[in-house]
């Protein structure tokens, strides 16, 4: 495994929603998510102190991670009430509806688009207590519907958890692309992160496995 180099830089806060925001990023295999962190930890008690002064909610908000290969960035949705550090790329927003059974489900999605890899975090509207009724059902509906708006072919789908919430894990792929997807329910929301690649292989990369981790709630 390569040796990391971490430069901690302090940027102005992303929030979402972002609008339409351009950045290049290089891209190969992320190793902070596994090795990074305590370096990561110690920048955000010494960035802590600074925020004091300067009205920031949260250090980590100031962070971005560089490694020999990517160039990673923290966004933080206030309205989702998550987190994810996302490869630094061409970056778009936007809302998407998926298709259910018996009615749609819009999200609010971010994208980044370095070259060759594409990104995107998501979060649906609120749920209702009807929709949320059977679980299982709802998330087999969504994956449905994430492969009617694809019309990618599905070739695996696990079973996952996010702590004790429920969620799917599902690879799908076309003649050029491989997708990997890790879709939650938790409490009355859909959270969807997917990451696509040239396709190569069926097993998703450590970078793409890097993104998902990285998925904290506020």
């Amino acid at each position: 495994m390569k040796k990391i180099i971490l430069s901690i830089i302090v940027l102005n806060c992303f929030y979402y929603p972002l609008g339409q925001i351009l950045a290049q990023g290089r891209l190969d295999r992320p190793t902070f998510f596994r090795d990074g962190q305590q370096l990561m930890d110690q920048e955000i008690q010494r960035l802590q102190q600074q925020s004091e002064s300067n009205n920031i909610e949260h250090p980590s908000q100031l962070l971005t991670i560089e490694t020999e290969e990517l160039r990673w960035q923290k966004f933080v949705f206030q309205d989702g009430n998550f987190s994810v550090w996302i490869p630094q790329g061409i970056q778009s927003s936007e809302a998407v509806s998926i298709e259910l059974e018996d009615s749609n489900l819009l999200f609010e999605v971010l994208a980044s688009h370095p070259q060759n890899y594409r990104f995107v975090a998501a979060y649906s509207d609120r749920l209702t207590s009807n929709q949320i009724a059977n679980k299982e059902q709802l998330l087999d509906e969504v994956k449905q519907g994430i492969v009617k708006k694809t019309n990618f072919t599905l070739i695996t789908d696990k079973n996952i958890t996010f702590e004790t919430d429920i969620g799917k894990e599902l690879t799908m792929k076309n003649e050029d692309e491989l997708i990997s997807f890790r879709v939650y329910l938790i409490n009355d929301r859909i959270y969807v992160l997917a990451a696509a690649s040239p396709t190569q292989s069926d097993a998703i990369s450590e970078t793409i496995i890097s993104f998902f981790d990285s998925f904290r709630l506020l």
